[in-house]
């Protein structure tokens, strides 16, 4: 008797492939749209899109993204090449240098985001009333796989 493959309705795999290939539809989609309306790839306007908040450091923003410091090195110099972002030495330690958008940086983000929202438009917005919820329910699984010290999940 032939052993019996895994049960792909089954939890936790039912959920890890869904969330895979929602991720691979929508991205794809939003990296193609990102690239040809603003020569941005989707890691790039991930990044713009943090620095919107406040000024960070580079190893905060790699800690925040959880992506490594060499990947954000890479993406930091695309956007100064670009002149969305300059650097500024902190005050407390003159190593450190805190990232602040432009304003080319802001209306390149703010077109970007635009045409992030027109991508993905279909998709969420035929969840209707369920995406609020799903929303939710991914922000708190990205606390519980993503802890941060002074955050509790």
């Amino acid at each position: 008797m032939q052993p019996s493959g895994p049960d792909l309705n089954a939890q936790p795999l039912r959920f890890l492939s869904a969330y895979w290939t929602v991720w691979q539809g929508l991205g794809s989609r939003l990296q193609q749209a990102l690239q040809h309306e603003h020569d941005l790839d989707l890691r790039t306007f991930i990044v713009l899109s943090h620095l919107q908040e406040a000024a960070v450091t580079p190893s905060q923003l790699a800690g925040t993204l959880d992506l490594p410091r060499y990947e954000i090195a890479r993406v930091l110099r695309c956007l100064e090449e670009r002149q969305a972002l300059t650097r500024a030495p902190q005050a407390s330690d003159a190593r450190r240098h805190a990232l602040h958008v432009t304003a080319s940086g802001a209306a390149l983000w703010r077109a970007a985001l635009h045409t992030a929202e027109q991508s993905a438009a279909p998709a969420v917005t035929a969840l209707g009333p369920d995406l609020d919820a799903l929303t939710v329910a991914l922000e708190r699984l990205t606390r519980l796989t993503h802890p941060h010290p002074e955050a509790t999940p």
